[in-house]
């Protein structure tokens, strides 16, 4: 290939347009889960939430539990995996594409990812603190670090870094400290982990996750026997919705001293304020994501890009996504139904199951294999092609509409916009978010009418290659 066209984009054949679509439905599921921290406080968010007047929020509105069911069962966690995976993948083909073209993967990955932290870092301030570019991009550095390594490798690596941190964040978050018996089951499962992963039947990695998933449930069984109901998760997760309940009921009010901090901010600040809002939120979550995301993500862009060695997006390989989809979502979803029920039943206070925050964690990966499997299978047919073009052009542009649906979402919640901030619920926000998807996907069906590639995509790829390039057809 000539030097000359080496920033050029690869031509449509050569895509893995089941890549694309499966990136645009990340790109939904994600929105789902976002929108909720984008028109309410973040301590109300994730929780059932009703609209309406104060007088409303005195019922448990069946579909406000509905909805919370719904996203916290089929959304939460299950396409933000998705995306990880996909970008570990994307990596893996990025890589092996340079090397077609005899460019530096260094050099030209370095620049690709320093433009990402830019678009990261602006994203967080202006629009949504909550973004994962910049984590995404620290992470590839890390990626780019085991660049050679062999597929089987990249799994074993990324499952054990998976295992660590589904039980380290289980250990920090549902029980606030560490534990020496669960430390010591955990260390134990993830030596059965490395065991079993040496071989690379997917049936041997299916039965590891089984390994810990029972074991540390036995050991959590064994442990809290004796613990005092009055000091169980169940009763704190029960009192963080009453207050999330009493900050809807203040922020109905006209008393600014008991708004939240995010919502007297939006209600009375400026640009500035807002801003400075946003910075504070953004280095909580980068500290977060230092000390324990940073690993878990790592984790899934090692097996992202362990599947794209390993041939499984291949042509061909169309019969070994069957048995993955059935697999993953034959115990990924169970899994997810059963933490949402008991997860709901420690909202209402009902009981202390311990493990719904856990159950939820080990059904995120299985649950995403099984429905990146279907969304191949899907591919395989000739039905519903008018939908899947649709998703697959929302993949194709998604740096652009990851930040447009940011952008779209804050004209409508913030000051500067709508100001629809605080004043609607949780199936309201969640058709809202179906709505812009369908507008902005096919806003990007009609752009790659005319254009190679998404506004945003085409300025990354300038700078990445260092020269403006052609992008329309």
């Amino acid at each position: 290939m000539r030097k000359n066209d080496r920033g050029a984009p690869v031509d449509a054949q050569a895509r893995i347009h089941a890549l694309d679509a499966l990136r645009g439905i990340a790109l939904l599921g994600i929105l789902i889960a976002n929108v909720r921290q984008m028109f309410l406080p973040w301590d109300i968010a994730d929780f059932p939430v009703p609209a309406g007047s104060a007088g409303a929020l005195a019922r448990l509105d069946w579909l406000d539990w509905l909805d919370w069911h719904f996203f916290y069962a089929f959304v939460s966690q299950k396409f933000l995996t998705i995306f990880s995976l996909l970008f570990g993948i994307g990596f893996a083909l990025q890589a092996q594409r340079l090397a077609e073209r005899d460019v530096a993967l260094a050099a030209t990955y370095l620049r690709r990812v320093a433009l990402l932290m830019l678009f990261g870092i602006a994203h967080a301030l202006f629009l949504y603190p909550a973004e994962v570019l910049l984590p995404y991009a620290v992470t590839a550095l890390l990626l780019l670090a085991g660049y050679n390594l062999a597929a089987a490798t990249l799994l074993r690596i990324g499952l054990v870094l998976l295992g660590v941190t589904v039980l380290w964040a289980y250990q920090l978050g549902a029980l606030g400290e560490v534990y020496a018996l669960t430390t010591v089951a955990a260390l134990a499962a993830l030596i059965a982990l490395v065991l079993l992963a040496r071989r690379r039947s997917w049936r041997v990695v299916l039965i590891a996750w089984a390994v810990i998933v029972l074991g540390t449930g036995a050991v959590l069984t064994y442990q809290f026997q004796g613990v005092d109901p009055a000091d169980s998760q169940a009763s704190s997760v029960a009192t963080e919705y009453a207050a999330a309940r009493s900050q809807l009921e203040a922020m109905r009010t006209g008393d600014a001293s008991q708004w939240p901090e995010e919502y007297f901010v939006r209600q009375t600040g400026g640009l500035l304020a807002l801003v400075q809002l946003h910075a504070k939120q953004y280095s909580l979550i980068l500290l977060y994501f230092a000390i324990l995301l940073l690993w878990r993500t790592l984790g899934l862009f090692m097996v992202g890009a362990a599947v794209f060695r390993s041939g499984l997006l291949a042509e061909g390989a169309q019969r070994t996504w069957r048995p993955i989809a059935a697999i993953g979502l034959g115990i990924g979803l169970p899994l997810s139904l059963l933490a949402t029920v008991l997860h709901g039943l420690e909202i209402r206070g009902q009981m202390d199951s311990r493990v719904a925050q856990l159950l939820h964690e080990f059904a995120a990966l299985p649950m995403a294999a099984g429905i990146a499997g279907a969304v191949f299978l899907w591919h395989a047919r000739s039905t519903g092609r008018w939908l899947w073009d649709r998703f697959e052009a929302a993949g194709r542009m998604a740096l652009t509409n990851y930040i447009g649906q940011s952008l779209v979402m804050a004209a409508l919640a913030e000051s500067w916009g709508f100001g629809l901030y605080g004043r609607l619920g949780g199936p309201v926000l969640t058709l809202l978010a179906f709505v812009v998807f369908t507008i902005l996907a096919l806003a990007s069906h009609a752009w790659l009418t005319r254009f190679r590639m998404g506004p945003l995509e085409w300025l990354w790829r300038c700078g990445t290659y260092w020269r403006w390039l052609p992008n329309q057809r």
